[in-house]
């Protein structure tokens, strides 16, 4: 019988920034980020080290374009219930 795979559900922290609302990290290796146009992102791959400097850094929209967005592979999620 296969295995069903379950989806984990991503706690998204709002973050203060103009371009991006809320970011999140399920622990292992999955980051989301959600724009202020309501666009959700994931990429699989980054490390708990990633996110913190993510989290930690002072213009999270530079952080992005400059490292994240070269480093990862990112796939836009649909809304659910669209």
């Amino acid at each position: 019988m296969a295995e069903e795979k379950k989806e984990v559900e991503i706690q998204l922290e709002p973050v203060i920034s103009s371009n991006i609302a809320a970011i999140g990290f399920d622990g292992t290796s999955k980051m989301h980020v959600r724009f202020t146009n309501g666009a959700t992102y994931e990429a699989d791959g980054p490390q708990q080290s990633d996110y913190d400097d993510f989290k930690s850094s002072k213009s999270k929209g530079v952080h992005f374009n400059k490292v994240l967005k070269q480093a990862f592979i990112w796939k836009r999620l649909e809304k659910k219930g669209a």
